[in-house]
């Protein structure tokens, strides 16, 4: 074989493998649909202390002694919280409902659906260990936030506003809670129906 065939065949081989690389078999097709709403509701939440805070706010839970902490499971320090919709745009009619997000929130435990404590544990922080948050509706119903359809509760707007009630509370996991300091925080959205 002369050396000028060799390069030829060699030439029509490697543009074969370049070629196949590019070469995919398409499986399906994804097609996304949303909807943008003209209906934005001014936003405020707050605690019983704070009431009107806005949109982002501070729900302070009450100080808890270890003891009501005891051991895994156990809940202390109910908190009522609330987010409020009103406004001159807050539509009469329309359903809204509050998104807790889980892919922008970095603090939700996928295995509770609880909110991590964000203090650290050590001695420099001071941070409780094995306590989290956890969030529920106005029924006292525990909200997985880890799960895409967490059981919310949707609100008609009336008299151009709304306004949704919420606890949250202490949780341990994994065993008794350390005395120290407890924060987390969670993104939410409104949705407009």
């Amino acid at each position: 074989m002369s050396l000028f065939n060799y390069k030829k065949i060699m030439m029509i081989v490697l543009a074969a493998g370049f070629s196949s690389a590019g070469v995919t078999a398409n499986d399906g097709t994804i097609t996304f649909r949303g909807t943008i709403s003209d209906t934005t509701c001014d936003i405020s939440g707050g605690d019983e202390a704070n009431a009107d805070q806005g949109a982002d706010f501070t729900v302070t839970l009450p100080q808890v002694s270890t003891s009501a902490l005891s051991k895994a499971n156990q809940f202390a320090g109910d908190t009522r919280f609330h987010i409020a919709l009103s406004g001159e745009n807050c539509t009469n009619g329309k359903v809204a409902n509050v998104i807790f997000e889980r892919a922008q929130s970095n603090n939700i435990d996928t295995a509770t659906g609880f909110l991590k404590n964000t203090v650290s544990a050590d001695a420099v922080a001071g941070g409780a260990r094995n306590v989290f948050i956890r969030i529920l509706n106005n029924d006292k119903t525990p909200l997985n936030l880890a799960l895409l359809n967490a059981s919310h509760q949707p609100v008609t707007i009336a008299d151009q506003k709304a306004t949704f009630q919420y606890w949250a509370q202490y949780a341990t996991v994994g065993g008794a809670a350390s005395a120290g300091n407890v924060e987390s925080d969670v993104v939410y959205s409104v949705t407009y129906q």
